[in-house]
């Protein structure tokens, strides 16, 4: 049995915590703990003392973090707590990027089927149809989300919420770097690059991080436990959430778009 040297954790893999993501050593091994508190400790005395306290050194940081979780995802699973701010962030640029993409490429094919005359005119309205498409992507991730984190309480892991937004957002990142492309391809007004790249980019990261999350933090708790049933139950109650939310927005969306696009055309 592992236990963790921050929160006392206790788990049967692993090098780094589920919880908290600190170093794990085997129970009841002092000289170990201790060789790791004195590690710890001397890591914080080497730390900057001045914390980042303006828009510049927080982009600065949220840069690297953003570039080191693109070169290696699995970098996810150790974020703690200190890490929510940015998970939380990532998950928002996803869902930003991806209603843009939708929007400017919806954008490209009024203006070229205006024939390029008008194109003031011809412009869809930004934010009642960029809104909405943001609402529908960030509801959806919502889902994903919390689905996933009560599959894990499920499997009696006892991550904090913050820890799990915080690691749910870093395994974000590469996806959200595909919406981010998305933008440039609907500017370009190309279809299928668009559209592959988002459907890429939300079948992975709403259906297959999930239950990756779900699989590694039953995993953590007990090897041999249920982890495939909770893996494939969160994609049931995804599923059947996604159903019922869609019954309720889907329609009403579908007439504000036919409405904008009255309006406009």
């Amino acid at each position: 049995m592992l236990v963790c040297t921050t929160c006392n954790h206790k788990q049967e893999t692993g090098k780094f915590c589920g919880v908290c993501g600190s170093a794990v050593t085997p129970e009841g091994n002092p000289a170990n703990v201790d060789h790791l508190t004195a590690k710890a400790q001397s890591a914080a005395t080497m730390a900057p003392v001045n914390q980042p306290t303006d828009i510049k050194d927080g982009l600065q940081q949220y840069g690297s973090y953003f570039l080191s979780l693109l070169k290696n995802p699995s970098l996810a699973f150790q974020s703690g707590r200190k890490h929510f701010i940015s998970g939380f962030v990532t998950l928002i640029i996803y869902a930003i990027a991806f209603s843009l993409s939708i929007y400017f490429l919806a954008n490209s094919l009024t203006r070229s089927f205006m024939g390029g005359f008008g194109a003031t005119e011809s412009s869809l309205p930004f934010f009642e149809l960029n809104f909405r498409l943001f609402f529908i992507i960030a509801i959806s991730v919502v889902i994903s989300l919390f689905s996933s984190f009560i599959m894990v309480k499920a499997a009696k892991n006892h991550i904090d919420f913050q820890t799990y937004v915080a690691q749910f957002g870093g395994l974000a990142v590469p996806f959200a770097t595909l919406n981010v492309l998305a933008i440039l391809f609907g500017l370009a007004g190309s279809i299928q690059l668009t559209i592959y790249t988002l459907g890429t980019s939300l079948i992975l990261f709403l259906m297959f991080v999930p239950v990756i999350m779900v699989y590694e933090k039953a995993t953590l708790v007990a090897k041999q436990g249920q982890r495939v049933y909770l893996s494939l139950a969160t994609v049931i109650l995804m599923s059947v959430l996604t159903y019922i939310v869609g019954r309720i927005m889907l329609a009403d969306f579908i007439s504000d778009v036919e409405d904008l696009l009255y309006y406009v055309l």
